[in-house]
């Protein structure tokens, strides 16, 4: 039986998703890569922070005579700084991707926090690994004492500065766990996008 002059048959072609509603899925795996690789650079830095910090560095300067618990401490916090500072440079692109998946949802109140958080933690990071890690190495190689003469009163500064900016980073890093995964895209927002895309026309004359 013949078609209609002028009508169009419905083909398979109509129920493949639009160009538009294909970009909203490959922002919405995007999301959510960024957001597991952010929870693991985070995770990471909070362990390696209280692995160090907190269990190893007491232990190693109580148990080990001077210089060598400085000596040991320093080159461990030495490499695990470079560690941090990937970590938390990595953490700043996955807010960048993260950011430009969410589209307008990233001016929220809690996106806005995390990328704050974010940028902070790195900061930390940054300030402890260029600038105060070496200058404590650099004092126990030259042979002081914390609490010992000027320089020593200087070392002990520096440590307790340390402490307090490596405190921040592991509180921060704690924070942004649960701000990744507070912010990931549910099926309610992918639904948005997609009802936001435009429909595709009917079949039939144009």
């Amino acid at each position: 039986m013949a078609e209609p002059h002028g009508e169009e048959r419905f083909t398979e072609d109509d129920l493949r998703p639009s160009d538009e509603e294909l970009r909203a899925r490959r922002r919405s795996l995007a999301d959510r890569i960024a957001a597991t690789v952010a929870v693991l650079c985070a995770g990471t830095l909070f362990g390696g922070l209280i692995a160090l910090g907190a269990c190893a560095a007491p232990m190693v300067f109580s148990l080990a005579p001077a210089p060598f618990s400085g000596n040991a401490m320093g080159a461990a916090f030495a490499r695990w700084d470079r560690v941090a500072v990937a970590g938390a440079g990595l953490l700043l692109v996955c807010e960048i991707v993260r950011t430009w998946a969410a589209r307008g949802r990233s001016r929220m109140l809690v996106p806005r926090v995390r990328r704050i958080a974010a940028v902070v933690t790195a900061l930390c990071a940054a300030y402890i690994g260029t600038s105060l890690s070496p200058r404590i190495n650099q004092l126990h190689a030259d042979g002081v004492r914390r609490g010992e003469g000027d320089l020593g009163a200087e070392l002990d500064a520096i440590h307790k500065r340390a402490e307090l900016v490596g405190k921040l980073e592991a509180v921060l890093a704690v924070g942004l766990v649960a701000l990744h995964v507070l912010t990931l895209r549910t099926r309610d927002d992918e639904d948005e996008d997609e009802e936001d895309a435009p429909a595709p026309l009917a079949p039939g004359p144009r």
